[in-house]
């Protein structure tokens, strides 16, 4: 272990220094793995980061995981993005168009543009969507389109046949229901005074013993008969089998005015009314 020269004594001894293999740093045997940029993680290996919870790795960096990803956004911490201009946050789809106000009945698909649901129209200069009725299936006149096809009749109008429709209470007779509780009565028939939903017949000459039963057309009393020389005028009816209507005329049902220098007589024997 020594020589001994000129009286000399060399005395030295030999050992091995420990030092980190590549990719460690330290003074051994307290050698730890070198990684470039491995925050939000822990360094396990050299240039491998075992990244914190939240957190995954890209090509060695440890970078915040967001769930939905953030799509129109950035995500900044686990969990939370950071949307662009124009977006905002929805927790279930991430980052996501603006619409202010909100889409009435329609879809938000960019800054403050609606894509509206089927059924439903864009409102000019406006973000909300209103329902759609075809004239075909739902004509809304006198009511409200409220939803695709539907109707929210006005009062005193009823939706049948695919439009709102005016209401009577009772039935138009001659006429048409044109208005709530109002008839527009047929050609050829007036409104009743008394029944206003009731239309009568029109007869231009008065019904004389008689009634208009339809236009210009009377229908006579019992007792009376159409005239042959008056139009819609009724005339008494004297029965020849009580009265002999010679040299008079019949002023009622079986009564008689005679003419100018005749007076009635009465046959007992044959029930006959006689002229004399």
């Amino acid at each position: 272990d020594y020589w001994t020269i000129d009286n000399c004594v060399v005395d030295y001894k030999t050992s091995a220094q420990p030092i980190c293999c590549a990719g460690y740093s330290g003074i051994a045997p307290r050698c730890v793995p070198i990684c470039h940029g491995c925050s939000n993680g822990r360094c396990t290996a050299p240039s491998v980061c075992s990244c914190n919870e939240g957190y995954r790795n890209e090509v060695g960096f440890c970078v915040p995981v967001c769930e939905p990803e953030c799509g129109h956004g950035t995500c900044e911490a686990p969990g939370k993005c950071s949307c662009h201009e124009g977006y905002e946050m929805d927790r279930d789809r991430g980052c996501v168009p603006r619409c202010d106000p909100p889409c009435r009945n329609g879809e938000c698909v960019g800054e403050n543009t609606c894509q509206c649901f089927r059924g439903f129209r864009q409102v000019t200069g406006s973000t909300e969507c209103a329902p759609e009725c075809d004239v075909e299936v739902a004509d809304c006149g006198n009511g409200t389109c409220i939803g695709p096809n539907r109707c929210s009749c006005e009062e005193g109008f009823v939706f049948e046949n695919h439009r709102c429709i005016p209401q009577c209470d009772a039935t138009c007779s001659n006429g048409l229901c044109t208005g709530p509780n109002n008839c527009t009565c047929d050609e050829g028939f007036i409104q009743d005074t008394l029944r206003p939903n009731m239309c009568v017949p029109i007869c231009t000459s008065l019904c004389h013993n008689g009634a208009c039963v339809v236009p210009n057309t009377c229908q006579c009393l019992p007792g009376y008969h159409q005239s042959n020389t008056v139009p819609n005028s009724c005339e008494p009816s004297c029965d020849p089998k009580y009265v002999d209507v010679r040299n008079g005329h019949c002023i009622s049902l079986n009564v008689l005015q005679c003419n100018e220098g005749f007076v009635l007589e009465y046959s007992p024997l044959s029930g006959l009314i006689h002229y004399l």
